[in-house]
């Protein structure tokens, strides 16, 4: 045999085994569309542009648990307006175990720790929660002032004073 007959086996040899292959493991159908470059550099574009956004999410998670801890100051802050008022317009103020209690109006008004609520009641009738998440609160009084001191469950405490002229403590 010469080398050009060689040649010739193995290409025909080279042609029968492309022809197997493209008849039993490749298969391309020119019809159906492919993933272009152009298709990848948008598919990474939007996975980018979502993974940019993530820390926006914490942010506003982190705001969200500012804004809770503002409640609670805000609570407070309602519950001083009101009491101020309560207590300006109240007379016979007595002190009992942590309970506040004085008379406006002809009525009875109590203020008490109940559960883990600061709790208001009229005549000893009713349940107003007036602030909530309580630990602890204590109210006692000093040189005509009642302080008050609260303590709340997330351990953040507020103190205020409250003016006060005649006050009966009960033990």
């Amino acid at each position: 045999m010469t080398i050009q007959s060689e040649v010739i086996t193995i290409k025909e040899e080279f042609k029968s085994v492309l022809k197997t292959s493209q008849k039993r493991d490749v298969y391309f159908n020119s019809n159906t569309p492919a993933f272009t470059l152009l298709e990848t550099i948008l598919s990474i574009t939007i996975v980018l542009s979502i993974s940019s956004l993530i820390p926006l999410f914490f942010q506003c998670y982190n705001k969200t648990i500012q804004l809770s801890n503002l409640d609670q100051t805000m609570e407070w802050q309602l519950f001083l307006i009101q009491a101020r008022l309560e207590l300006e317009k109240g007379s016979d103020l007595r002190l009992d175990e942590n309970k506040l209690s004085f008379q406006k109006d002809g009525n009875q008004i109590t203020y008490s720790k109940y559960n883990d609520i600061l709790r208001r009641q009229v005549n000893a009738k009713g349940h107003e929660p007036l602030l909530t998440k309580i630990k602890d609160w204590k109210i006692i009084q000093k040189e005509k002032q009642l302080i008050m001191t609260v303590k709340f469950s997330d351990d953040s405490s507020f103190t205020t004073k409250f003016p006060s002229s005649e006050t009966k403590v009960s033990k």
